[in-house]
């Protein structure tokens, strides 16, 4: 085996393994991200709903301030 055959087997392999390093961490920082979007999705939804209800209450509060100012005035 001449020497030009081991360096390129060498580089060969320390390219792969450059490669694989950098493919290892995007796929654990996607899954990060799919995590955090995740989570994100789930905060969304129950804000959402919590708005909804304050939303709902305070469309009853206006109604009951109506009422009261048309008494007052009458």
């Amino acid at each position: 085996m001449t020497w030009e055959i081991v360096v390129g087997l060498i580089s060969l392999v320390g390219s792969l393994i450059a490669v694989m390093n950098v493919v290892v961490r995007v796929n654990r920082t996607l899954t990060v991200l799919e995590s955090a979007v995740g989570r994100l999705d789930e905060t969304v939804r129950d804000q959402s709903a919590k708005n909804r209800a304050f939303f709902d209450r305070l469309g009853d509060h206006e109604t009951r301030i109506t009422l009261l100012e048309r008494e007052q005035s009458a």
